[in-house]
């Protein structure tokens, strides 16, 4: 190899070693702001853990989309009742206690259930973006014997 070809081989490479290391200095560093776990559609999804931890402050408004049957067999207290098919006709009544609301915690029956997901979605588009979704639902809350509203009770 001549000596020619060798220092543009070599000119090259510490050129391109010092634009990794300019770039490695200069790239956004991560935040340390704790961020949920998991967002689907940009709408954060709470454990049982964050979900509680919710639930304890005055300003947060669980949304109950399931049936009223059901709501009326359990609900998590203080949660009201939007059935997920219904919800358009609620909005103009709800829309002014939502938006007063810190955060709007959604959930229907269990993680299974894809009305909490829809009506979360319909909800942002209304310009709520407190609202969140709570993934683990009914079952959840009440199988880690969290505070919940029963029929008669």
């Amino acid at each position: 190899m001549k000596l020619g070809n060798f220092l543009r081989i070599l000119a090259v490479t510490l050129a391109l070693s010092g634009y990794s290391a300019w770039l490695l200095s200069v790239r956004d560093k991560p935040s340390a702001a704790p961020q949920p776990d998991r967002f689907i559609a940009d709408i954060p999804l709470l454990n049982l853990v964050q979900a509680e931890s919710l639930w304890q402050q005055e300003t947060t408004l669980f949304v109950d989309v399931r049936s009223p049957f059901d709501y009326e067999v359990g609900h998590i207290a203080g949660a009201i009742n939007v059935p997920y098919e219904e919800l358009e006709q609620h909005l103009p009544e709800l829309k002014t206690r939502l938006e007063r609301a810190t955060a709007v915690v959604v959930y229907c029956q269990s993680k299974d259930c894809g009305k909490s997901l829809w009506s979360a979605i319909r909800l942002r588009q209304q310009g709520l973006a407190q609202t969140r979704i709570f993934a683990g639902g009914w079952n959840e809350w009440v199988n880690g014997g969290l505070p919940a509203q029963r029929s008669g009770s």
